[in-house]
């Protein structure tokens, strides 16, 4: 590969024009949709001579799918970022890209995950001028990340023909074979209703959740003791919001909850389910009149777990390797939608520009020559995944 795959004066300029188009992904505040965003990057794939076609997934949230080479022989290989964003919160002028002195771009989702589309684009575009491919080479550019992954979905459950994936999340250019899922639960304790002025004849459900609250930490601080992973980490539980209460002169009736478990390889979704329910078990022991139930169970990822010696791993690695001297293979404690890449067949690992640090931030922002530097990665793990697969069946 004696050509450069891009320079960083054009990986800026396309990726400040992504930036400047607001893809806040909806159900939340400042929520835009992916629509705008869609049509960008079909109109760039279709100037850079990929195959393009869509993918509806929620109303007016298309997945597109961009593919060059796509008769050639050989195994084919994924490309996937999300084109939603978090909400721009406290960010100011989030959707108006700025580079700074470092060399730096600014801009809500420069980070996660537009850097990385970019670089995909460019990959993209470089593949299809190349005279004999290694394989098709497509690129996902998925919705609904942030908030439930139903591009992922959609795409892993379709009639897809793709062998493995490269998924773009900021990982500084380390390569990500491992990391946690995540679940989170609402749990719900009911009371009675009262006047506060006589609270003894209601039930307050707000100390019932206080006592449920006490059990959760004692109980998950005690079972997940040990449970750790080498590349993923520790086996994690969180609460992170608490609400109840109709009225200050009021003894509630209801309170919720949402508690969080984050769990590594050898824990599966379902099991952690089951510990939740057994832990409640423990306080309903402990209150023999506690009324609490488990409402709206949300797994939102499996783990991710694929093996070091996959061929995506090593062309991935090999690639890595080639662009910046050395390679690190690593575990996160984040979700993607590599897990469900990779729980629907197609092994998957992260790769992209930027660090999670910064992303989701009030001041995110992604290195260019990063950015430059993941569109060689992906056009060299492109080019080299046929002899990792070849090597692996040898």
């Amino acid at each position: 590969m004696a050509v450069p795959i891009t320079t960083e004066q054009i990986a800026a300029d396309l990726l400040s024009r992504l930036v400047a188009i607001p893809s806040v992904t909806l159900g939340v505040e400042q929520g835009t949709g992916e629509a705008a965003m869609a049509d960008a990057v079909e109109g760039i794939a279709r100037s850079a001579g990929a195959s393009v076609s869509r993918q509806e997934v929620l109303p007016g949230r298309p997945n597109v799918i961009c593919t060059v080479a796509a008769d050639a022989p050989g195994p084919h290989l994924l490309l996937e970022a999300h084109m939603d964003t978090v909400a721009l919160g406290p960010m100011v002028d989030g959707h108006q890209p700025r580079i700074d002195e470092a060399g730096l771009l600014h801009g809500r989702g420069s980070c996660d995950t537009k850097g990385s589309l970019a670089a995909m684009l460019l990959a993209l575009e470089w593949a299809a001028g190349v005279a004999d491919p290694p394989g098709p080479l497509t690129l996902l550019a998925a919705v609904d990340e942030e908030t439930g992954s139903a591009g992922a979905k959609e795409f892993g459950e379709s009639d897809h023909g793709v062998d493995a994936a490269i998924v773009g999340e900021p990982t500084s250019l380390d390569i990500v074979r491992v990391h946690r899922g995540g679940g989170h639960w609402r749990v719900v304790t009911h009371g009675t209703a009262a006047h506060s002025s006589t609270p003894e004849l209601g039930d307050n459900a707000i100390f019932r959740m206080a006592d449920v609250v006490q059990v959760i930490r004692e109980e998950f601080g005690r079972r997940l003791v040990g449970r750790s992973h080498p590349l993923a980490g520790q086996s994690s539980f969180s609460v992170g919001r608490v609400s109840g209460g109709r009225s200050f002169n009021m003894v509630p009736d209801q309170c919720e909850l949402i508690v969080e478990r984050r769990h590594i390889p050898g824990e599966a979704a379902s099991d952690v389910e089951q510990e939740l329910e057994e832990v409640l078990d423990v306080a309903r022991a402990r209150h023999s009149d506690l009324r609490v139930e488990v409402a709206n169970p949300v797994v939102f990822a499996e783990v991710l777990d694929v093996p070091e010696h996959a061929p995506i791993v090593q062309a991935a690695q090999h690639a890595a390797t080639a662009v910046l001297g050395a390679s690190n293979v690593i575990g996160v404690a984040y979700g993607s939608d590599a897990s469900i890449l990779a729980n629907a067949g197609i092994p998957s690992v992260l790769c992209g520009p930027g660090d999670i640090a910064y992303a989701h931030t009030a001041d995110e922002f992604v290195p260019i020559a990063e950015v430059v530097q993941a569109a060689e990665i992906y056009a060299r793990s492109w080019m080299g995944f046929a002899d990792a697969v070849s090597d692996a069946t040898a």
